[in-house]
């Protein structure tokens, strides 16, 4: 899934990025006539629009975009009072979040979006199928119950097939920041997930990481 980020805050733009990116393909823009543009140009799933914005502010491009586009937008804006959230849906958007706001809350509106108008995203691999919103590995309709860290190393193994990974890349994205990397962990989860799947499925580069193909 592709996202268009439009945020003129640099640090703040950053920050959703490199959150965003764990899950999406994520282009930046920072003023409201590259956003126009780039949406004009290049198809995106969902658009995350700030309001506040040089050149063109956000209520402005979301009636812009509708005229040749009808992409999922997502408004993000400091502007709280109901006569901007009105402004906001009557311009096109199809959510409001205020800011401050969470980065998780922000995913989950953006999976929520997702599901809703372009249904599951549903990866096959061979006779399996993998949900990656809602982390099921399926096969014959039946689910294969997985613990979560070992769904979610799965579901980044399908988001970058072909890829290597290096296990500090892997350790980043299943491990918070409260919590202890474990290598040990990590060979255990790798030898499920090719228990499962196939040996073939996952090749370990040596003295690098892991590439899922």
């Amino acid at each position: 899934m592709r996202i268009l980020l439009v945020e003129d805050d640099f640090d703040l733009n950053e920050t959703i990025k490199e959150f965003l990116e764990n899950s999406y393909d994520v282009d930046v823009v920072f003023d409201g006539e590259e956003a126009l543009n780039k949406a004009y140009e290049e198809n995106f799933d969902v658009i995350i629009l700030d309001v506040k914005l040089p050149k063109l502010n956000g209520f402005e491009v979301a009636k812009e975009i509708r005229k040749f586009k009808s992409t999922p937008i997502i408004f993000l804006t400091s502007l709280d009072s109901e006569k901007d959230v009105e402004k906001g849906f009557l311009s096109g958007g199809d959510d409001y979040i205020r800011k401050p706001f969470s980065l998780k809350e922000l995913k989950f509106r953006i999976d929520s979006i997702i599901k809703r108008v372009y249904g599951e995203n549903i990866v096959k691999i061979g006779n399996f199928e993998f949900k990656l919103d809602s982390l099921e590995l399926i096969k014959d309709n039946q689910i294969i119950h997985l613990k979560p860290k070992i769904a979610e190393l799965l579901k980044l193994f399908i988001q970058n097939k072909g890829k290597v990974l290096s296990k500090n890349e892997i350790f980043s994205y299943l491990y918070s920041f409260d919590e202890e990397p474990n290598e040990a962990s990590l060979r255990t989860f790798i030898n499920t997930i090719r228990n499962i799947l196939g040996k073939e499925k996952i090749q370990t580069i040596k003295g690098i990481g892991y590439k899922f193909v």
